[in-house]
């Protein structure tokens, strides 16, 4: 068998992510041939997200007609959107599907419970079995990645990734640390990919980091130092207080902005990321923002970089349900005027603005595989295209929590 590897999150097709990455690692351990496109027997190819639907549709023009593709990546997790330029999707973990392909063929791959079809409407059991005998992977920005975690143990019910599969560690801690330790001494940058915080284990043989993203709990109870990072990133969420609470990240402006303080006075930069329109999000809460940076405002030094994301609804988290509106923006161009235009400035804080509602109903449309009038509308009595995977909340349970939380920011 002879295979091209493409990974459609860069227009050079000489630079390949971690999932490509593996990818010519699984190729090699197997004696695949991989080989330019005109001439392969399969294309594989990799996608981060479902929005990277532009991108596959460019890669698509690259590959002669008659010549089977195979998607996966992060971006398989919602394949629906995808028709018509793929033969088919590997869901979740691909060591069984690729391993199966390379020995018995692509015919065998598709028979697995993880390989959506086209053609079928069987129930599409995501992929498990993750390859933790893989090497340390580099990464495009030059560092080194280690594999510490899959999944995520939070269940925050705007993302998917705690949603989609169950969460796993690595297996082998101890080998994990001989790789780390080889590799920094070697001059090599490494970073652990993990989304729990478990990489805080291997603080002290990483040195210093360019930068952390972490939770304010995780930190509250460690010393942030420059020669542990550089900066910490904090998926604050919430614009608010009661959102946070809502959505599972309880985190309060008071602990937020003292660790804001703290990580400032050791030289250590700052980001906030919020999320804007969020379900249920009022005006009130903006308003509560206005407080919270009010709280950094009186310090001498340090900036805190706020980036906003407009909320996108995932399909395997279980506020894609609800129905989506634009009145986010409103929002932020007032909480905007406030900073900018009033008494809201401060040298101590910087704002990126999220996506306008128009690109942001764009990306939601590629995520959820749906039109507008379906966002709208949510999908309380119908099921959304990629509910043929079976995440680890079925969609009435999705409903169930969706409904939940509503009740719960309506009463806090």
């Amino acid at each position: 068998m002879r295979v091209a590897i493409i990974d459609a999150n860069y227009k050079d097709t000489k630079f390949h992510g971690l999932a490509a990455t593996w990818l010519r690692w699984e190729a090699q351990r197997a004696k695949v041939s991989v080989v330019p496109v005109e001439s392969a027997d399969v294309a594989l190819v990799t996608v981060s997200s479902q929005q990277g639907v532009s991108d596959v549709r460019r890669v698509k023009k690259l590959i002669p007609d008659g010549i089977p593709v195979v998607l996966g990546g992060g971006g398989a997790w919602g394949p629906a959107v995808f028709r018509g330029l793929c033969d088919c999707v590997c869901v979740g973990e691909g060591q069984r599907f690729i391993r199966t392909m390379f020995s018995d063929g692509l015919q065998a791959a598709r028979k697995l419970p993880e390989c959506w079809n086209w053609n079928e409407t069987r129930q599409v059991i995501p992929g498990t079995a993750f390859p933790w005998d893989v090497p340390p992977l580099r990464h495009p920005d030059g560092t080194i990645r280690v594999f510490g975690a899959r999944g995520c143990k939070r269940k925050c019910l705007f993302c998917q990734t705690g949603w989609e599969q169950k969460y796993q560690q690595n297996p082998n801690p101890k080998l994990m640390v001989s790789q780390i330790t080889g590799l920094k001494k070697s001059g090599h940058k490494v970073a652990v990919i993990t989304n729990d915080g478990a990489a805080d284990d291997y603080d002290s043989i990483l040195g210093q980091q360019e930068f952390v993203s972490a939770t304010v709990e995780r930190l509250l109870t460690r010393p942030i130092t420059r020669s542990w990072s550089k900066s910490i990133r904090l998926g604050v969420e919430g614009v608010s207080e009661r959102l946070r609470k809502a959505v599972g990240k309880p985190v309060s402006n008071k602990d937020l902005s003292a660790l804001t303080l703290r990580a400032w006075s050791n030289g250590v930069g700052v980001r906030w990321f919020f999320i804007a329109g969020l379900p249920g999000e009022t005006e009130s809460d903006w308003l509560e923002l206005r407080d919270l940076v009010d709280m950094v405002r009186p310090a001498t030094k340090g900036v805190v970089m706020i980036n906003f994301h407009a909320f996108i609804p995932q399909p395997a988290a279980p506020l894609c349900v609800l129905p989506l509106t634009d009145s986010y923006w409103e929002r932020f161009e007032e909480f905007r005027r406030w900073f900018f235009h009033g008494p809201g400035f401060t040298r101590r804080v910087q704002i990126v603005a999220p996506a306008q509602y128009k690109g942001r109903m764009k990306r939601a449309c590629e995520s959820m595989a749906a039109t507008e009038p379906e966002l709208r509308r949510g999908w309380g009595d119908h099921d959304a295209a990629n509910w043929r995977i079976k995440y680890l909340l079925t969609p009435d349970q999705m409903r169930k929590a969706a409904k939940k939380y509503m009740e719960f920011i309506t009463h806090a």
